[in-house]
C-alpha cells in the first residue's frame, strides 16, 4: 500500500514540473519585391466645331488724345472679339477680319474706328477619339462625313480637318472703301526761306523814315513726339535800305540765331501753320550825310511769329513778323524794330 502512494506521488510532482516550463517559437519569412515600369498612353480628345453660317460683325470708335487717354488697337481688338464671343454665345470666332480706319486730322487727338467680321463657332461632343477620328487626324481621308473634327489632345502629327460637304454661306458684309492714308510729312527737313521785307525805325534816329528791303533764312525742323509739331534751330539775314529826310541815306543790317517751332494744324498736303522764333540777333546800320559816313553796332532779343500756308512736301509761304529789341553803339537809346514780312520758303 505504500509503495502505491509513493508512486502517486512522483507522478504528481512530474506533473507539476512539466507546467512550470515555456515553450515559445518564432517563424521568420524573406520576400523580394519590384517596381513595374509602365509606360501609359493617353488616347487624344477630339470635338466637333460647328462653325454658323452666317456672318457677324462688331464695330466700335474710340479717340486717343495727346497727353492724356490712349488706347491701343490689339487691347480693342481683344475688347470686340469678346463681345462677338458672348453676344453669339460662341467658343472661336473662324476667319475674323479686320478693318480699321485712323483719322489724324487733328493735331493733339486721334479718331480710330475699328471692324471685326467673322462666323461663330461651337465646340461640342468632346469625346475620345475613334479610328475614324485618327484617320482623319493623320491625314487619311475615311469616308465623307457631316461633321469637322477638331483635335485638341497631344502627342500625334498636325492634325488634317476634314471639311463636310459644301453648304451655302451668307456672303460676308461688303467691306467699306478704306480712306486714303494720311499725308505724313518728313521726320527731318531743311527749309531755306527768302522774301521781302518791311522794317520801321532800327536806329532809332529821329529823322529816319523805315525802309525795305530782303530777309533769307534756313532752318533745320525735326518732328517731336506729337506729328504735327515739329522744331529745331536756324540762322538768317535781314537787309533794310532807307532814306532819311534830306537825301541822307542809310542801310541795315540783322543776323538772328534762334529756336523755331512750327505747328500742322493737319496732316495733309494743303495745310496752314503756325511758326514761332525766339533767339538773339547781332547787326549794324550805316548811313551817309553831309558830315560823313557813320556806323553802329546793334544787338539784342530776336522773336518773330509767321501764319503760313504748306503746299505738299517742297512749298510753302508765309506772312508775318520780325521783332528786333536790343541797343547800339552809337547811343544809349534802346532800339525797336518790328519788320513786317512776307517769304516763300523751299524743304528739302
Amino acid at each position: 500500500m505504500k509503495h502505491i502512494r509513493i508512486i502517486c506521488f512522483v507522478a504528481i510532482l512530474a506533473s507539476m514540473s512539466s507546467c512550470g516550463a515555456i515553450r515559445q517559437t518564432t517563424t521568420t519569412r524573406t520576400a523580394r519585391t519590384f517596381e513595374i515600369e509602365t509606360d501609359i498612353q493617353q488616347m487624344p480628345t477630339v470635338a466637333d466645331l460647328v462653325v454658323d453660317t452666317v456672318y457677324v460683325r462688331k464695330d466700335t470708335t474710340w479717340t486717343n488724345i495727346t497727353f492724356k487717354s490712349h488706347v491701343s488697337k490689339a487691347t480693342m481688338r481683344d475688347v470686340l472679339l469678346g463681345s462677338m464671343l458672348e453676344e453669339n454665345n460662341a467658343d472661336v470666332i473662324v476667319q475674323p477680319r479686320e478693318h480699321t480706319e485712323t483719322d489724324l486730322h487733328h493735331p493733339f487727338k486721334q479718331t480710330i474706328r475699328m471692324e471685326i467680321f467673322g462666323y461663330p463657332a461651337r465646340y461640342r461632343n468632346f469625346r475620345t477619339a475613334t479610328e475614324e477620328d485618327l484617320r482623319i487626324l493623320n491625314g487619311i481621308d475615311p469616308q465623307p462625313v457631316n461633321y469637322n473634327t477638331i483635335y485638341i489632345g497631344a502627342g500625334f502629327q498636325q492634325p488634317v480637318i476634314h471639311a463636310p460637304e459644301a453648304k451655302a454661306i451668307t456672303p460676308a458684309p461688303k467691306a467699306r472703301k478704306p480712306k486714303k492714308p494720311p499725308f505724313v510729312r518728313k521726320p527731318f527737313y531743311t527749309t531755306l526761306e527768302v522774301g521781302y521785307n518791311y522794317l520801321s525805325d532800327i536806329s532809332d534816329h529821329p529823322m529816319y523814315d523805315g525802309g525795305h528791303g530782303f530777309m533769307v533764312n534756313n532752318t533745320y525742323l525735326w518732328r517731336a513726339k506729337n506729328p504735327h509739331i515739329y522744331q529745331g534751330t536756324g540762322f538768317g539775314l535781314n537787309a533794310t535800305f532807307g532814306y532819311y529826310y534830306g537825301n541822307e541815306k542809310a542801310s541795315e543790317w540783322y543776323c538772328p540765331l534762334y529756336y523755331q517751332a512750327r505747328f500742322y494744324f493737319a496732316e495733309r498736303k494743303c495745310i496752314p501753320f503756325f511758326d514761332f522764333r525766339l533767339g538773339a540777333f547781332l547787326g549794324g546800320a550805316s548811313w551817309h550825310n553831309k558830315y560823313g559816313d557813320h556806323t553802329c553796332f546793334m544787338g539784342g532779343l530776336y522773336y518773330a511769329a509767321f501764319l503760313g500756308m504748306e503746299f505738299g512736301k517742297h512749298v510753302n509761304i508765309a506772312f508775318g513778323t520780325d521783332e528786333f529789341f536790343g541797343g547800339n553803339t552809337r547811343d544809349s537809346a534802346p532800339i525797336f524794330s518790328p519788320s513786317a514780312t512776307v517769304k516763300l520758303g523751299i524743304n528739302f
